[in-house]
This record gives C-alpha cells, sequence and structure tokens, in this order.
C-alpha cells in the first residue's frame, strides 16, 4: 500500500454529489444528502462550485443522528484506506429496525465532469457483501464477497493479476487491494479517484475533547509547526483574530527547550501556550490540523465544532472553514445565531428530521429572500 499523503488530484472537479445510506443507526430507511439541489441565489456564491453545494451547516436536534450521519459518511475510509479511525464508534451499526440484515453506503461523486458512483453493502457485524462501480450509469465493476467473484470492464484491470485479489488481507476491499497493487492507474481511473478522494477525509468531533479520524499526519508538536515559519505565525495571529482574539506575537529561543511562542503585553511577554485558555489551544490545534492538511483535504465533516465557544468564536470558525473552497465540508450545530444570510444560504444550510435532510430552501414553500431570518426558522422549529 502507498504510504504517506497524495495531494488532491487538481485541474478539475473532486467533490461528493450526492450521499445515501440505509439501515446504519438512526437511519433505518434511506437518508440522503444531495449536494446537487443548488438554489439561484445571488449571495454568498462562494460555498457553490462547479453547480454543488461546496460548504454546509447542519442542524437538528438531540438524537437526530447528526454524529451518525458524520459517521456513515466517513465509512468509505474505513475499507478503503488506513487512516486513523475509531471503530468502536461503529459498534452496533446495523439499524434495530430494519428487517434487513445489510446496510447500504451510496457516494455518488462528480469527477471532472463524470458521474462516479462508488456504493456497496455491508452485514450487521460491518462486514462488506459487494462493491460496485458505475461511471455515468453504466456498471464498470463488480465484486460479490460471498462469491469471491469480479465482473469488471476498466480496461486498467484487464492485466490484473486476480490471484493477489485471492491471497489479499481479509480485512481489505478489493478496490483498496488493486489501487495498491497497481502502480499506474490513469488519474482518470475511477477505483484511484475514489481511493484518493476517500484518502482525503476528514473528521472532528468537538474540539475542545480532540477526536478525530481521517487523513491525519503525525508530526511534532503544535507549537513547533507554527514557528518554524514566519508567514505561518502571521497567519495564525489573524486567525485568532478573525475569532475574536487580537494577539501580537514573538518567538523566544529558550535553549533546550527550543524555539516557543511567546505573546507580547505592553509591559510583558508570556509563552502563549502557558497562559491560553484550553478553548484558545484547541483553536490551535484546529489551526495546526487545517493548515498541515492544506491540498490534501477532500472532504471535512466538523461535528459539533461550536459546543464549548462563544457565538463570535463559531462565527470565526465557521468563516475559516468556509474561506477554503478546495474542499467540502459539512458543520454540525445547534446554534441558531448562525443560521444567518449574511454567513451562507438557505441551499447550503440543512436540517435533520425523522431520518431526512433537507435544506432549508427545500423545507418550506416560502420563498427566502436574503433579508429574511433564517435564525427564527430554527428557533420556531418552521422547518
Amino acid at each position: 500500500m502507498r504510504k504517506g499523503l497524495a495531494p488532491v488530484l487538481s485541474g478539475g472537479t473532486n467533490m461528493l454529489k450526492r450521499f445515501a445510506v440505509t439501515g446504519f443507526k438512526n437511519f433505518r430507511d434511506e437518508c440522503v444528502v444531495d449536494f446537487s439541489r443548488v438554489r439561484d441565489y445571488d449571495f454568498n456564491k462562494n460555498l457553490i462550485k462547479n453547480n454543488l453545494i461546496n460548504k454546509a451547516l447542519l442542524y437538528g436536534k438531540n438524537g437526530s443522528g447528526k454524529s451518525n450521519l458524520g459517521l456513515a459518511i466517513m465509512d468509505i475510509t474505513l475499507h478503503l484506506t488506513d487512516n486513523m479511525r475509531d471503530v468502536i464508534k461503529y459498534l452496533f451499526a446495523l439499524n434495530g429496525d430494519t428487517p434487513s440484515n445489510r446496510i447500504t453506503f451510496e457516494y455518488c461523486f462528480d469527477f471532472d465532469g463524470k458521474e462516479v458512483v462508488y456504493t456497496y453493502e455491508k452485514n450487521g457485524e460491518m462486514f462488506l457483501l459487494n462493491e460496485k462501480i458505475f461511471v455515468d450509469g453504466k456498471n464498470v465493476f463488480e465484486y460479490d464477497y460471498t462469491k469471491n467473484t469480479m465482473a469488471s470492464s476498466l480496461k486498467e484491470l484487464t492485466a490484473l493479476n486476480k490471484d493477489a485479489l485471492a491471497r489479499r488481507n481479509i480485512n481489505n476491499s478489493v478496490i483498496k487491494t488493486i489501487y495498491g497493487f497497481s502502480a499506474h492507474l490513469p488519474d482518470d481511473s475511477p477505483i484511484k479517484r475514489i481511493f484518493e478522494f476517500a484518502n482525503g477525509m476528514l473528521w472532528f468531533r468537538s474540539l475542545g475533547n480532540y477526536e478525530f479520524m481521517g487523513s491525519i499526519p503525525y508530526t511534532d508538536s503544535v507549537e513547533r509547526f507554527i514557528v518554524e515559519d514566519r508567514k505561518r505565525i502571521d497567519r495564525f495571529r489573524d486567525f485568532l483574530a478573525e475569532c475574536g482574539m487580537a494577539y501580537r506575537f514573538t518567538v523566544i529561543d529558550s535553549g533546550i527547550g527550543g524555539k516557543q511562542l511567546y505573546a507580547c503585553f505592553e509591559n510583558q511577554n508570556y509563552p502563549f501556550f502557558q497562559i491560553a485558555s484550553t478553548g484558545t489551544r484547541s483553536l490551535a490545534l484546529f489551526f495546526y490540523w487545517m493548515e498541515k492538511m492544506k491540498g490534501h483535504i477532500t472532504f471535512l465533516f466538523l461535528d459539533e465544532f461550536d459546543a464549548f465557544y462563544h457565538f463570535n468564536l463559531a462565527q470565526g470558525i465557521l468563516k475559516q472553514v468556509n474561506s477554503d473552497d478546495s474542499y467540502q465540508s459539512i458543520v454540525t450545530t445547534h446554534n441558531p445565531y448562525l443560521a444567518d444570510n449574511s454567513i451562507m444560504r438557505p441551499d447550503c444550510y440543512l436540517n435533520l428530521k425523522d431520518g431526512k435532510v433537507k435544506s432549508f430552501s427545500d423545507s418550506t414553500t416560502r420563498k427566502i429572500r436574503e433579508g429574511n431570518s433564517l435564525e427564527k426558522m430554527v428557533l420556531s422549529d418552521d422547518l
């Protein structure tokens, strides 16, 4: 298997167009997130990319399934990548009310204008039962795990050593095995595109608890990473300012301890990471992850990101995520004050209710205008 972080393929579309899951945790019936449900709003157009929703904010009551939706979206990384995962979160994954012993996942991608659909089924123990790939509606790959049979019309797999598939690690998916054994897959191969999209997916939950899954590099400390680059220090300062915290910084070499970041005050300078609050240090960690993963993230699911933060701080983090259009994101929240057309737009605000995901635009028959109060819609449960 190839090691390290591959850069996100550039020069075209590399986005999730639609996601659907059935039989997973909360979702007895099919739950769909449709990123193609774009309206013709004339504001905050930067949140739309290639006519798909690139940045979304997801609301939903406690127990509605927001976190489980994030786990479902991240499921693809469990069997396609070697990245960080928390398998404990996937215990008892099969919905208790479903009459079937199958969980179905469907990822519909837009890769340079081609619609590539990757679908697979798992049993209640989360073992793969089958994998299928469709390109523009045509079935081009299928593997049946119950029979260990493969059917494919992909040219790049013509010379594939099928014996290698039989000898693979039983925990690895066939697509992961093919990617690892095929050093020269063309850039437009749907197998390569699917694998590399999954390899760049990232999940954070509750910044204060530092939970994460996905493509995270293991390197040195947050402080060391920040102080090694003067421009990065400036970006960190600007990031904190966006979050409502004004700091001036200097770097002091303490000898054995190496270089440290100091906060500058009128009469004294203090080591920043020793005086910073828990919330501020978690912001530094968030900054570190986003800087380190720049150019490598394809999809970010940021769950309960503002559980411990003031509104201004939450807004600052959301703006930071929304300012980078190189990856798609879903951010979950309970904060009604973030429902504001000055921050996002109605087709990018999503609501999860009764196992269904709808945008604010699709949740009402009224035409939502830029001046309308989305906050009132959230508070009145008018969705």
